[in-house]
C-alpha cells in the first residue's frame, strides 16, 4: 500500500473512532436520563432525571407510570369508592436525605362502584430530592407499591434505580411530559398562574343535623372540567365534595360535601382540611381550619 493511501485510511479509520467515541457517550447520557422499564401486567414505571430544582436546592426526579389503554392508577387520595394509591420507599437510595413527591391534578372517575381519584392512561410523579451532601451524586431506589383499575384491580410493585447527578452538574433536561407534569401540580392560592382555579371561600359547618363543607370557587375560560377534592389529616374520612351551584357569569362554582353518620365530625374539629382545586387550565390547593 502506497504511503499516501495508508495516510487517508488512517484518517478515515480516525473519524470511524472518533465518530463512535460520540456515539457511545451520547447513548452513555440518554441511558443516565432514565432507568429501565420495569414491567408488568398491563403497567410499566420507571424513573426519569430532571436537572436541578429551579431553587437551586437540590434536583427533580420523576416517576412515570405507563398504563395499557383506558386503565387507571390513584391519586394520593383514592376516593370514596376506595383504592391503593402510590406509595413510596427511598430506604435503599444513598446520599439521599428526603424525597417528596408532588401529583399532579387528578381527575373524577364515577361508575357503579362510586367515586374514584386519579389518572386514565398512566401519570408523571415529580420528585423533589435533597442530598445528603450537595456536592455528590444521589443513588436513587424507589420501590413503589401502587394500584391499578379497569374491570378488574391489581396491585403493583417495582423497584427502580437511577444515578442523579450532583447540583451544579450536568444534568439532562426533564422530558417535555415530565415538564408539562411540573406545571400540573397544584399551586398555593399565593403563587397562582393566570388560569389557576381561585378559592372564595371553604367552611366547615360542623354543628346542627345537617353538618357540611362548603366550598366556592372560581374558575377561568367557562371552568372546563372544573372540581374539588378534600383531604384531612391523620386519615380521617371526608366525602368527596359535589357541586351543588353551575358556573356563574364571573365563573364561581359551588361544592358541598355532606358529612354524614359515616364522618368523624369530632374527629375533624379544630384540623387543617386541604381542598385542591381543578380544571382543564390549571390547578391550587388551600388549607383551612374545620371549626
Amino acid at each position: 500500500m502506497k504511503a499516501q493511501d495508508k495516510h487517508a485510511l488512517n484518517r478515515i479509520l480516525t473519524i470511524i473512532f472518533a465518530l463512535a467515541a460520540a456515539a457511545s457517550s451520547t447513548a452513555g447520557e440518554v441511558a443516565a436520563a432514565a432507568s429501565p422499564w420495569v414491567e408488568a401486567p398491563k403497567a410499566k414505571a420507571r424513573l426519569l432525571a430532571g436537572g436541578d430544582r429551579a431553587q437551586g436546592q437540590g434536583a427533580v426526579a420523576f416517576v412515570e407510570i405507563a398504563l395499557e389503554p383506558g386503565w387507571k392508577t390513584y391519586w394520593r387520595t383514592p376516593g370514596d369508592a376506595g383504592g391503593l394509591p402510590p406509595s413510596f420507599d427511598w430506604s435503599k437510595s444513598a446520599n439521599l436525605a428526603e424525597a417528596k413527591v408532588a401529583f399532579p391534578a387528578p381527575r373524577r372517575f364515577t361508575d357503579r362502584s362510586g367515586n374514584t381519584i386519579g389518572y386514565k392512561d398512566g401519570v408523571v410523579l415529580p420528585v423533589f430530592l435533597t442530598p445528603q451532601d450537595p456536592d455528590a451524586p444521589i443513588s436513587l431506589v424507589a420501590a413503589i407499591h401502587y394500584g391499578i383499575c379497569k374491570d378488574v384491580c391489581i396491585p403493583v410493585e417495582a423497584e427502580l434505580t437511577l444515578d442523579v447527578p450532583a447540583a451544579g452538574h450536568a444534568a439532562p433536561a426533564a422530558e417535555a411530559e415530565a415538564a408539562r407534569a411540573l406545571d400540573r401540580v397544584p399551586r398555593a392560592q399565593d403563587a397562582l398562574k393566570p388560569g389557576d382555579p381561585i378559592l372564595v371561600r371553604a367552611e366547615a359547618h360542623l354543628d346542627g343535623t345537617a353538618p357540611k363543607i362548603t366550598i366556592e370557587a372560581r374558575f377561568a375560560d367557562g371552568g372546563a372540567g372544573a372540581d374539588a377534592f378534600l383531604e384531612a389529616p391523620d386519615g380521617v374520612f371526608v366525602p368527596l365534595p359535589e357541586r351543588v351551584a353551575d358556573l356563574d357569569g364571573a365563573g364561581t362554582a359551588v361544592f358541598e360535601a355532606p358529612l354524614g353518620a359515616d364522618v368523624d365530625i369530632a374527629g375533624l374539629r379544630g384540623k387543617p382540611l386541604t381542598v385542591t382545586l381543578v380544571s382543564e387550565t390549571g390547578a391550587s390547593f388551600a388549607t383551612f381550619i374545620a371549626e
